[in-house]
């Protein structure tokens, strides 16, 4: 029995960024990220930070997206359940809806009995559903070079601090391990916050794909077993 999704993209990733703002909050509380952000002369790991601020205002656009159109999903499904003797109506303007689109054009090749046109407006569907979220992964990635460039950046610091050193005193080992230890710091701080940016990344979007998939897959299998029925347009014109 099919129990209407509605909300729930929306509703998932709130909780999912709900858990992700109080772990931001308490490392703050407690001073962590502060001294992250301190130790990091590049500035990198604000960008990373601001990376990971931006691309979840996407993620919250994009679930209100696809709560918007499992909503009107399950007004056909429910239509198509109750009243499968009759036509099944538009409803929506063109463009808005993707599974009324899907459904009607379906219908129509399942007419013509040309299955690969069937096909590829699946594969239509499934861009149109998720292609924009090929954005964020692209971020996700680059949160993770961003992470690996600070780790180059330290390094090149803790080398640069040793070169052109003969004779040592203590005034000089002093400022040594005070270069070194900036170094380490831009090296370790870096990675740090690429590596928990990109994995808090990634999961808000693999929780978009899945979503994304699971309305595609209710698309396919609805048109499987309910356009057998004929579909007719009704006052609404592609």
């Amino acid at each position: 029995m099919y129990v209407p999704v509605s909300f729930k993209p929306f509703l998932y990733w709130l909780l999912l960024f709900s858990l992700m703002a109080f772990g931001v909050f308490l490392s703050w509380d407690l001073a962590f990220l502060p001294l992250i952000i301190e130790q990091d002369n590049t500035r990198i790991c604000m960008i990373i930070l601001l990376l990971l601020l931006g691309m979840s205002c996407h993620c919250a656009y994009r679930s209100v997206v696809l709560s918007a159109q499992f909503q009107m999903f399950d007004a056909f499904y429910l239509e198509s359940d109750a009243f499968s003797d009759k036509p099944i109506n538009k409803r929506y303007p063109p463009g808005r809806s993707l599974a009324q689109e899907y459904l009607f054009s379906s219908a129509q090749t399942q007419k013509d009995e040309v299955q690969s046109d069937k096909a590829l407006m699946a594969e239509l569907l499934v861009e149109e559903t998720r292609g924009s979220h090929q954005v964020g992964w692209f971020v996700v990635a680059a949160m993770i070079k961003l992470g690996l460039l600070g780790t180059v950046i330290g390094f090149i610091i803790m080398l640069s601090s040793v070169s052109g050193l003969e004779n040592l005193t203590i005034s000089d080992v002093k400022d040594l391990m005070q270069k070194m230890t900036e170094g380490m710091g831009v090296a370790m701080s870096t990675t740090l916050i690429g590596l928990i940016g990109s994995m808090l990344l990634s999961a808000q979007y693999l929780l978009l794909d899945r979503m994304a998939d699971r309305f595609v897959a209710l698309n396919i299998s609805l048109g499987d077993r309910f356009l057998v029925t004929p579909i007719e347009a009704n006052g609404a014109e592609l």
